[in-house]
């Protein structure tokens, strides 16, 4: 059963966000600041939202699923000034794109790109006590002897042991709930932006991404940046933030043996039949 980590899920992505996007220690202080404040008084606010998010049912393979996750993304982040378009490549799920230039333009400006996936893992239902569509707070792991609590109201404290139990709840969905809450902290406070930044959000990678390099060739010139970051791995024990440089990847291949059909007996086929 997927489910957040702890607070850190949010808030930690949200301030290390938040630090990359100024520019010196005052800068970067002031936008750490605003993140935790903006958190400390709407985590009510946002986990409502990651609740609707996470209701959305996101199979990997279910096409239907993943154009509505897809545009629930465009919508909230275009409501946070960010420029977005669907990118398409045949025969693939789309990926959700977007653009925010810093104060001033674009210009001489670094560029920082985030990566993460929409898409979820597929359903085994009776591994679950409730719909993993249906958002559910506890008060502790299920494990642990947690029980379902309502929601939290902004200005609520958010107790560090409460797990929210939902399909992709941390894989892959809580740094898109951590990045909008960061963008809505730095417009409250005023914070300028200081970094151009570039969101690839990809709706295939629980489907073993196999469009993704079709997408790098054909929209190449959109994906140029000082840096990526890949707002998907796994929680560190001591559940505190961790930045890993380098990230891990897959490479399949098929193999196609040809030999004997039956055992062949080495005194008359031994060194030179396929056995």
């Amino acid at each position: 059963m997927t489910r957040s980590n702890r607070r850190s899920a949010a808030i930690a992505v949200a301030v290390v966000f938040c630090g990359l996007l100024a520019t010196g220690p005052a800068r970067a202080q002031d936008s750490v600041d605003a993140a935790r404040a903006y958190y400390n008084a709407n985590a009510g606010r946002i986990m409502a939202e990651y609740a609707e998010f996470l209701s959305l049912p996101n199979r990997a393979y279910d096409e239907q699923d993943i154009r509505r996750n897809a545009e629930w993304l465009r919508e909230a982040l275009t409501r946070r000034g960010v420029t977005v378009e669907i990118l398409e490549v045949p025969g693939a799920p789309p990926v959700v794109y977007g653009t925010l230039d810093a104060a001033g333009g674009r210009k001489g400006r670094r560029t920082i790109g985030f990566y993460a996936h929409y898409d979820g893992q597929a359903v085994v239902p009776e591994k679950w006590k409730q719909s993993p569509w249906q958002p559910t707070l506890y008060t502790a792991a299920i494990d642990a002897g947690g029980r379902p609590r309502p929601f939290p109201k902004d200005g609520e404290r958010i107790d560090p042991e409460w797990r929210l139990y939902a399909r992709a709840a941390s894989d892959d969905k809580a740094p898109f709930m951590a990045l909008l809450a960061a963008l809505d902290a730095m417009h409250e406070a005023g914070v300028a932006l200081e970094t151009n930044v570039v969101f690839f959000m990809e709706g295939e990678e629980e489907a073993g991404s196999r469009h993704l390099g079709d997408y790098m060739d054909r929209y190449r010139d959109k994906l140029e940046a000082d840096v990526w970051l890949i707002f998907d791995g796994p929680t560190h024990q001591s559940g505190q933030p961790q930045l890993v440089f380098g990230v891990r990847g897959v490479t399949g291949l098929d193999i196609t043996i040809y030999g004997a059909n039956r055992y062949l007996h080495s005194g008359h086929y031994g060194n030179w039949a396929p056995n």
